[in-house]
């Protein structure tokens, strides 16, 4: 193991043992490569930054002599002429290649960002820790060398910023005299440094030593009046006002941003939308090539004129996809289509859907919506209408209304909508382009773009397109070479040999802005760099070109790179700590440098995404810190109406003084996707908002009570996303706060705020939450209906000791759900017409139907067909009077379920189809898993097994893909049903195996099973069980303990086992579930009988179970009956 120091002199340490690393030059070469961080530093550079521009003619031979030596020392047991793995050859140079902690420096830096964020105790440990490892100046023996002067001061920069952070993690843990002999030193050390007096002062006025802390402000005025003939900062100045007036200061209070008002004005009534002119992107004159693919496209589009459809275009990062586009979105527009333009943003801090609302804005100029009020969401950020009460039914609404208007927009001629950059969109842009796209869809041409090594989520949408539109599909490769010598003779102004051209040719691929970036570098160093001294990589090509920028200009890039892909000119002005004229100098150099490009008055926008993300990638984790908040304050002052993007800005800032904000901002931030129905990005700055909450020292008020109320929203957001394992995460994170407050009245808000119906479990299988059914149980025995004083909370209002009739229906609903499956029968059915009574006296329809579907989902499939299907009924009623999707679904799944329990395969079939549409309208994720498990159960049943593992495995991608629970269990199971069905056993006995061996006893019987068919009976006799639990696969466990009593004559489990599939032995083992089926259960029954020696009991049994199968339209051994 290798280990190397470089705070304080260059040491390392192989094994433990310290090695020797030669002389000066030799010691140079590895500090050299290691200020690089890991990055390749060219032979040429490493040459003449060791001989300082005069390097002897045998220099690269001494270089790789040093580089040799230090092979040797650092990986003394490398076998001869094996590869290097410390430090490495990489074109065009060398690198050392070496995990994070084997360097002190690079431990340092990822410590300080651990530290960042934790608990004060911990994160003073960290820093001290951290702290300590330096012995010196970093690289103290080169330290003066121009190669490395700006990483050791970089280092030198982080250690003064880990003692400041270690002095502000003393002061929020209560050691302010611990912080004033820190910081004491600190501006003894820097006396220049503005931010060591703040922290010193801070310290002093929290240690109680008030007239010492002015004095330091004062102390601090003086010196830089004298050394630099500076004034005070303001953040110096407004501290020493604050103290001055003895406003109550409090430390925590002491940060710069903390006096800044939330800025935000309230949101207003939809107003008339004021929209700029529609803008297509503008191609320029480096376009080349593309002619087959521009054609290919031409030819899709008039096809596609009069009847709309889809043009898919693919291309890694680089390849010209927007190029592209924009080429395309010209040529339609002369052709006379109306092209509407949206960008899917390449960074976070964007309002959800903003592909569809950059198009649609534009297409509200040229044509008025005809449904404002419903389409508002998307034209006006400041829209503070309620949403629909019911969410499925808005978002139906919502696309609709969409779809309405640009069938009208179409009417007038042809219309396309060109989306760049897909992969980055949220699940809400994905979603109307879905229905837009669907059948019956409005006559438009939608052209996107994407990078299919980065689909992810698309994935799901791609399939859907192929399923629905036949998409025509558009690749974009590399440059042929006649292009690419085009492409960079256009650049570098002059002809250019054809042997450059070869070479660039073949490092980039053809890769149109890697063949761009490479052309300007050769434009500006000439050949031998741009052939030798660029390593193989874009990235790699923009740092050379940004690290020729003027520094202020490098600067100004830097902070726009925070901002985002595009960024307003005002805001940086005011974010960028430069005059005025400095940063817009720097911005018009970025254009000039073709790194930045204007795509609007007051605007900028970096040319590709690659470049935004080099210089976004390059920044360390604290000064990104830093940046965020800067911009969050100009945000503040000029875009208060910008809720995502302060909300964004605010969370990412290592300002806590900025974490209300946050919250405000992040609130305002997740209503607006709520009510775009994007809850996806909901969630996320729903999960931002509770830990910026978690950061305010002391937000005031009702502390617990409002961290209950933002995770009941999270809570919500979640489950509407179809995220229920972190859903329940929430919840116990509420219920702990309640419980740690004793506050019931926090505890019913956290127990009763998942409200929306689901089709399976929301909790592991087999788990039940005691302490969660305790407590609900001790406040329904508590709160009776009618009595008491009700106190308000979030959504619920709960008594002491007392609840209303909707609350009473809101915690039953809870408590079903935790018990169903689990505990007594009875218990569960009688709580469950406790709800349903409750419900019906409340006189509320809603909550009426949340009450018939718990009631419907708690009680036996096999048994209670007759309850189960007047739910439905009762509860279709309610779903179509009040425009329930949610509740229309269930209803749908409820009938298919009732159908299989009566051996009605059509009807079950009918009726998963049904819910299947339904579940794909109102974008209803896990009610699609469910149906399309139905008919993938159906197929499996009548013997297409191929149709079957396809459904599975699209419903198992499915819950995978949306982090729904038991997605594992759920694919695992379906495999090993398909297997036994089709006879495959053996290929079964790994996967049962495993789970066996991962959940223990709960599946212990399949497993038995499997061996039992193999015939290895002593194996299978020895799996432990668990006794068979009554829940919603109770028949069909029942019915393998049955197989595997036969198979390995247990004759003393026969009686009980014939006792509990009576009931049901005229029923498809597995059909009312509609998930997994095996044989009919008279079957069993059969083997059962056969096994106790009543021969001619079995026989009429394997009879009835070929009924059965037949009315399932199942193929079937003659010998015994069955299904397989």
């Amino acid at each position: 193991m290798v280990r190397l120091r470089v705070l304080g002199s260059l040491e390392a340490y192989v094994d433990g043992a310290r090695v020797g690393l030669g002389g000066p030059r030799q010691r140079a070469v590895l500090a050299m490569l290691l200020c690089a961080r890991g990055g390749v530093v060219s032979v040429d550079r490493m040459i003449d930054q060791l001989w300082e521009g005069s390097p002897p003619a045998r220099a690269l031979v001494s270089l790789q002599s040093y580089v040799s030596n230090l092979r040797r020392v650092l990986e003394p047991s490398r076998a001869r002429r094996a590869p290097a793995k410390v430090l490495v050859s990489s074109a065009p140079g060398y690198a050392v290649r070496l995990p994070q902690d084997a360097v002190d420096a690079w431990r340092f830096e990822a410590t300080l960002r651990r530290a960042q964020g934790a608990s004060p105790d911990e994160s003073r440990r960290l820093l001290r820790e951290a702290l300590g490892w330096w012995r010196g100046p970093a690289f103290v023996e080169v330290a003066d060398a121009g190669w490395a002067v700006t990483e050791v001061a970089r280092l030198t920069e982080l250690q003064l910023t880990a003692r400041e952070m270690l002095i502000d993690a003393m002061l929020s843990g209560g050691r302010a005299d611990e912080a004033v002999l820190l910081a004491s030193a600190c501006t003894r050390e820097q006396p220049l440094r503005e931010n060591g007096w703040r922290l010193l002062a801070t310290a002093l006025w929290a240690a109680g030593r008030r007239g010492d802390a002015i004095d330091a402000v004062r102390q601090c005025r003086r010196i830089l009046s004298e050394e630099l003939r500076l004034e005070l900062g303001s953040d110096l100045e407004a501290l020493e006002q604050a103290m001055l007036t003895g406003q109550g200061y409090e430390v925590e209070k002491a940060l710069p941003t903390a006096a800044m008002s939330a800025g935000a004005d309230s949101a207003s009534p939809v107003q008339p939308v004021t929209l700029p002119p529609s803008e297509i992107p503008h191609g320029d004159d480096l376009f080349v090539g593309r002619d087959t693919e521009l054609a290919a496209l031409a030819r899709a589009a008039a096809e596609s004129r009069h009847s709309g459809g889809v043009i898919q275009v693919t291309g890694e990062a680089g390849a010209g996809k927007t190029r592209f586009l924009s080429q395309a979105a010209q040529r339609l527009a002369a052709e006379g289509w109306t092209v509407l333009v949206g960008r899917c943003p390449e960074f976070d801090g964007a309002p959800p859907a903003w592909a569809w609302v950059e198009a649609l804005r534009a297409l509200a100029r040229k044509v008025p919506p005809t449904e404002p009020r419903l389409v508002a969401p998307l034209l006006d950020e400041r829209v503070d209408a309620a949403a629909p009460a019911d969410a499925v039914a808005g978002r139906f609404l919502l696309h609709r209304a969409v779809a309405t208007w640009m069938a009208q927009a179409a009417d007038h001629g042809p219309l396309a909508v060109v989306i760049d950059d897909l992969h980055q969109g949220d699940a809400e842009t994905l979603a109307l382009l879905e229905h837009l796209t669907g059948e019956g869809g409005p006559a438009v041409l939608v052209l996107t773009a994407h990078r299919p090594s980065e689909a992810g989520p698309l994935t799901a949408t791609l399939g859907q397109l192929a399923a629905r539109s036949s998409p025509y599909r558009i690749a974009l490769g590399g440059l042929a070479a006649a292009d690419v010598r085009t492409l960079v003779t256009a650049v570098c102004g002059a002809d250019v040999d054809p042997h450059t051209v070869a070479v660039l040719t073949e490092r980039t691929g053809g890769n149109p802005f890697y063949v761009r970036e490479s052309a300007r570098l050769l434009a500006s160093e000439g050949s031998l760099v741009a052939l030798s001294d660029v390593p193989q990589g874009v990235r790699d090509v923009l740092r050379r070109r940004l690290g020729r920028l003027p520094r202020h200009a490098f600067e100004v890039l830097r902070v726009a790179a925070v901002v985002g892909r595009e960024a307003d000119v005002e805001v940086l002005v005011r974010a960028v700590e430069l005059a005025e004229a400095d940063v817009l100098d720097g911005l018009e150099t970025g254009v000039a440098a073709g790194l930045l490009s204007e795509p609007g008055p007051g605007r900028v926008r970096f040319t590709h995404a690659l470049v935004r993300d080099t210089l976004y990638a390059d920044l360390t984790w604290l000064r990104r810190g830093r940046l965020h908040a800067r911009i969050a304050e100009a945000l503040s002052d000029l875009r208060p109406d910008a809720a995502t993007a302060l909300a964004y800005h605010c969370s990412r800032s290592a300002n806590v003084a900025l974490a209300p904000l946050a919250v405000e901002h992040g609130l305002r931030a997740a209503e607006l996707a709520e009510r775009r129905y994007a809850y996806d990005a909901a969630v996320a700055m729903l999960e931002r908002v509770a830990e910026s909450y978690e950061r305010i020292p002391e937000p005031g008020g009702d502390r617990d009570a409002r961290r209950v109320e933002l995770l009941g929203k999270l809570l919500r957001a979640q489950v509407r996303a179809g995220t229920t394992p972190a859903a329940r995460v929430t919840r116990g994170r509420a219920i702990e706060i309640a419980e740690q407050a004793g506050r019931d009245d926090l505890l019913a808000a956290a127990l009763t705020g998942w409200q929306v119906p689901t089709p399976w479990q929301t909790r592991p299988y087999g788990f039940v939450d005691r302490p969660v059914v305790a407590a609900l149980e001790r406040l329904l025995a508590e709160a009776r209906p009618g009595e008491g004083q009700a106190r308000s909370t979030g959504n619920t209002a709960v008594a002491s000791g007392v609840a209303d009739a909707a609350v009473r229906c809101l915690l039953l609903d809870t408590l079903v759900a935790e018990i169903a499956g689990e505990d007594s029968p009875r218990r569960v059915v009688s709580a469950a017409r406790e709800l349903v009574a409750v419900a019906r006296l409340s006189g509320e329809p809603g909550l009426l139907a949340q009450a018939l579907a718990s009631a419907a989902k708690c009680r036996s499939y096999e048994r209670a067909t007759g309850f189960r299907s007047r739910a439905a009924a009762e509860l279709r009623v309610l779903a179509e009077r009040l425009d329930l999707p949610v509740y229309r679904w269930v209803c749908e799944f409820i009938d298919a379920s009732v159908a299989g329990a009566r051996n009605d395969p059509d009807a079950l079939r009918a009726h998963a189809e049904a819910g299947l549409e339904l579940a794909l309208r109102y974008r209803l994720v896990e009610s699609e898993a469910v149906h399309r498990a139905s008919l993938a159960m159906l197929a499996q049943v009548q013997g297409d097994f191929d149709e079957a593992l396809r459904g599975y495995d699209e419903v198992g991608a499915l819950m995978d893909r949306h982090g729904m629970m038991h997605a594992q269990d759920f694919h695992e199971l379906a495999l090993i049903t398909v297997g036994l069905a089709r006879g495959r056993v053996a290929e079964l006995v790994p996967l049962a195996r495993d789970r066996y061996e991962r959940n223990g006893p709960i599946d212990g019987d399949t497993y038995a099973l499997v061996l039992a068919r193999l015939g290895r009976l002593d194996e299978a006799r020895a799996v432990e069980r668990i006794p068979l639990r009554h829940d919603h696969h109770h028949t069909r466990n029942t019915c393998i303990r049955a197989e595997l009593a036969a198979l390995l004559g247990r004759h003393a489990e026969a009686p009980e086992l014939i006792r509990q599939l009576l009931p049901v032995r005229d029923q498809l083992s597995g059909g009312a579930y509609t998930v997994f089926a095996m044989r009919p259960v008279a079957h069993y029954l059969g083997l059962l009988h056969r096994l106790l020696g009543e021969e001619e009991t079995a026989r009429r049994y394997f009879v009835r179970a070929d009924g059965v199968a037949r009315r399932w339209g199942a193929a079937q051994p003659p010998e015994d009956g069955g299904v397989r």
